[in-house]
């Protein structure tokens, strides 16, 4: 049996994207979303989501580029004197491997967004992160550590096919082994309780250019199995546009693509069945080494 959580990233990021994600839940394939507690719409993004309690929601974990919660006198090694994380994760890789992070500083700031999601009153479902940082083994571990207990409670498994696609750069491609190799080595850590994950995941090698094309191509790789598939849909907008230029991705055509009618056309035809986080409950795997 083929199913299939679209999961759309960066709710919270801007009004637009908030729009964008809520379109293609209401008239699209998307069943969950995951908020960005640190976003400048952040507050708008809960209302919405208050508004839909049928959307699956959980948090887009963030240690780069974004603002921290807590401030530099409390992160001087994670945030610079303006209060913002490293703008990359080459960068965080980089003071990671010199020792220049201190882990104490990064739990108490993932402590801190969780404390913020859970203080909105919604269902925490599932747990992300911007560019994929939880499956680095500390921060793997520091989440972990922080979620034990949680009933119902998801991690994202990012591991994602490790053959090439016609059409992905080579760059990219390296990039996908490279993550995989990370969530096979965070996999390592273990101790009950273990968290849920899906099988993997999709949509990484077109992140934030989910078109219409690759999505159907998508779309007809899925095997049987849970997995899910990140998308990045927003309206089209002149200051998230220009705010966030440097990340190349092009929201409306994702958002097209994923409520478009000839999408759940080749879903039927593929035999997969949309579902959530919530609704998925106990049909995932547990990480193991």
């Amino acid at each position: 049996m083929k199913q299939l959580i679209v999961n759309a990233d960066d709710l919270g990021l801007t009004s637009a994207v908030n729009r964008g994600i809520l379109r293609a839940f209401q008239d699209g394939i998307v069943t969950s979303a995951s908020l960005l507690v640190t976003g400048s719409a952040f507050e708008e993004a809960v209302a919405l989501a208050r508004q839909n309690p049928e959307l699956d929601v959980g948090l887009h974990l963030t240690l780069v580029e974004e603002r921290a919660i807590l401030g530099h006198e409390v992160l001087p090694t994670l945030v610079d004197e303006t209060g913002r994380f490293p703008r990359t994760s080459g960068e965080f890789f980089r003071r990671a491997f010199l020792g220049r992070i201190n882990w104490d500083e990064v739990e108490r700031e993932i402590a801190a967004q969780i404390a913020r999601f859970q203080k909105t009153g919604l269902r925490l479902s599932h747990l992300n992160s911007h560019q994929h940082l939880h499956m680095f083994p500390p921060v793997f571990r520091i989440v972990r550590r922080l979620t034990r207990g949680m009933d119902n409670f998801w991690i994202r498994n990012s591991a994602g096919p490790w053959r090439k696609s016609p059409g992905v750069p080579m760059a990219r491609w390296a990039q996908q082994l490279g993550l995989n190799l990370t969530c096979l080595s965070a996999r390592g850590w273990h101790g009950p309780p273990l968290p849920q994950i899906s099988d993997g995941m999709y949509g990484f090698e077109v992140s934030g250019c989910l078109t219409r094309r690759a999505l159907e191509q998508i779309l007809r790789k899925i095997p049987d199995g849970l997995y899910e598939l990140i998308c990045h849909p927003g309206e089209d907008d002149v200051a998230t546009r220009t705010r966030y230029s440097h990340w190349g991705y092009r929201w409306s055509e994702e958002l097209e693509a994923l409520t478009a009618p000839e999408t759940r056309m080749v879903l039927k035809e593929q035999g997969i069945a949309l579902t959530s986080f919530v609704r998925a409950f106990g049909r995932g795997n547990t990480v193991s080494s």
